[in-house]
């Protein structure tokens, strides 16, 4: 009946999935034990969290935003400094929202289906990764877009693979610029430059040392990534003296039409 769609839609918006079914497998019970633990942790998550801010990173932004002009070894020295800190922001959050807060709104939604995501952490692979660490916005993205793409494409998937990469790395990036009120396209560049370069680059597993690799990179990526906003953030304090990355677009425009 018209009811019970109705009822199959307001039950998908607040599931813990991106992909609507008209039948979700259900446990039978509520453990409410296991609900009140995931949204507990989640708190002690945001706690952890703001004490990492407050004390590891703020540092580190600050002395972004006072120094004049940022030198090679001072961005170095930032990198380093936001690097671990970083890593165990990313840990947290991941931890946070994947496993503690998707985890109880299953619980008390009965949701069954509670695969959010996969060994990432074992990677071998760039593809592995982005199929392993989030795997409700990757079945979103395949049911959805890469899909359909292959239907389009005559069943080839590079050209798929490619646009799911750029349109994840504008999502990313439209986050992050709608939490800091600007556009700086690192994230765009980041997720969709490197990340079909490491998707094309590293399509298969490759074994244990390249598991390594890429653990030893995420640190070095996480810092840089903060970094540069940080850096961008700290530009737009000191106008004057500095651009930012939209005071160069608009300069090359104006360039342009005094040129024509």
């Amino acid at each position: 009946s018209e009811f019970s769609h109705f009822n199959q839609y307001l039950y998908f918006l607040y599931a813990p999935t991106l992909v609507f079914r008209d039948v979700y497998p259900r446990t039978s019970t509520i453990r409410w034990n296991i609900v009140f633990q995931m949204f507990g942790q989640v708190l002690t998550c945001i706690v952890l969290l703001y004490h990492i801010v407050a004390y590891f990173w703020m540092p580190v932004f600050a002395r972004c935003f006072t120094e004049t002009e940022q030198t090679l070894k001072s961005a170095i020295t930032s990198i380093f400094d936001l690097m671990f800190p970083g890593v165990l922001i990313v840990i947290l959050c991941f931890y946070g929202f994947f496993h503690c807060w998707l985890n109880g709104f299953a619980e008390l939604l009965r949701f069954a289906d509670r695969k959010f995501y996969a060994d990432w952490w074992n990677f071998t692979s760039a593809g592995t990764f982005w199929r392993s660490w989030n795997i409700v916005v990757h079945d979103w993205l395949y049911v959805y877009i890469y899909e359909d793409l292959i239907k389009l494409c005559s069943g080839k998937k590079s050209l798929p693979a490619i646009c799911v990469v750029i349109l994840s790395a504008i999502f990313h990036e439209y986050c992050v610029t709608f939490l800091l009120g600007f556009f700086s396209p690192v994230l765009l560049v980041w997720f969709g430059l490197f990340g079909i370069l490491l998707r094309f680059a590293f399509p298969r597993s490759k074994g244990s040392a390249w598991n390594l690799f890429f653990l030893i990179m995420t640190p070095a990526c996480i810092g840089t990534i903060a970094y540069l906003y940080a850096h961008e953030m700290s530009i737009r304090h000191f106008p004057p003296n500095r651009q930012t990355f939209g005071n160069v677009m608009v300069m090359n425009g104006n360039e342009s039409k005094l040129d024509l």
